[in-house]
């Protein structure tokens, strides 16, 4: 009997126990006055993630309106984005987009968009007028391009300096570089530093059709002695093969002309004029 009433008492307080700590749970789970919200309550106030904005690619080549990329993709996508239409590089006379992008990696040219939302290409030129015994003056007559195609070019020897180099600096590197096979084993240089002219001019490019490019143009005569009399032609290694300049000596009857065509008429055109090596 006793066994019994002991196991009762035993039962009941286990109960009480039981009871009151799921009291103490349901109270400690939520307060007076708050309910579980409903299974709509909890749909209607879930909020989606806030995204930012996706970029286009176009803002990662841009920095300050200047082009900054490093692939040939990027270039193609800012070019015609800035109304460039590059279907024809590559083709007749244009260059490639991967000429003007290693033009970039040269840095011989700087591409930035103007007031009028289009891409704008600068380039600073150094066009050297070199002068043999009978005042005639050296012009690149011709190019073929290592792929075959030939461009007629009518213009003196010209370099593109390289970011801030100086026109000065850059006269030894142009006559090295572009008459390297014809130059005599010593030679030397003579600036005619008053014949110094410096112009600017924008138009479009016959290189690359449709991109407007801003010409500074280092302008000046010089005499290298000891340069072949009649015509000739020299050899540059370029990717996929030479580029081959055939060089001859032309009257310049007027002066004038920026790029030293010969006539009063300039028979490069307003795009060729301004392409010498451009």
């Amino acid at each position: 009997m006793l066994g019994r009433l002991s196991r009762c008492h035993w039962q009941r307080q286990r109960a009480a126990v039981f009871s009151t700590g799921q009291t103490r749970s349901a109270a400690q789970a939520r307060p007076p006055g708050l309910q579980r919200p409903t299974v709509s309550q909890c749909r209607s106030s879930h909020k989606e993630p806030s995204l930012a904005p996706v970029q286009p690619s176009l803002a990662l080549v841009d920095r300050g309106g200047e082009f900054a990329g490093h692939q040939l993709h990027q270039l193609q996508e800012w070019l015609e984005c800035h109304g460039v239409d590059t279907k024809c590089y590559g083709s007749g006379s244009a260059k490639t987009v991967e000429d003007l992008l290693e033009e970039q990696f040269r840095k011989e040219s700087v591409l930035t968009v103007c007031d009028q939302g289009r891409a704008l290409r600068t380039v600073k030129v150094l066009s050297l007028h070199i002068l043999n015994d009978q005042g005639k003056v050296l012009f690149e007559d011709e190019q073929i391009l290592p792929d075959g195609r030939s461009r007629r070019r009518h213009v003196a020897v010209s370099e593109k300096l390289i970011g801030n180099e100086c026109w000065r600096s850059a006269v030894d590197r142009a006559v090295h570089e572009e008459l390297a096979m014809a130059l005599p084993a010593s030679y030397q240089v003579q600036v005619l530093d008053d014949t110094y002219q410096h112009m600017v001019e924008v138009s479009s490019s016959m290189s690359y059709p449709g991109l407007q490019t801003q010409y500074i143009f280092h302008r000046v005569n010089a005499r290298l002695p000891g340069l072949p009399m009649r015509a000739f032609e020299t050899r540059e290694e370029r990717p996929g093969g030479h580029l081959i300049t055939r060089w001859t000596w032309k009257d310049v009857t007027d002066a004038g002309n920026l790029c030293g065509c010969v006539g009063s008429a300039c028979k490069c055109g307003s795009q060729g004029s301004r392409d010498a090596t451009t």
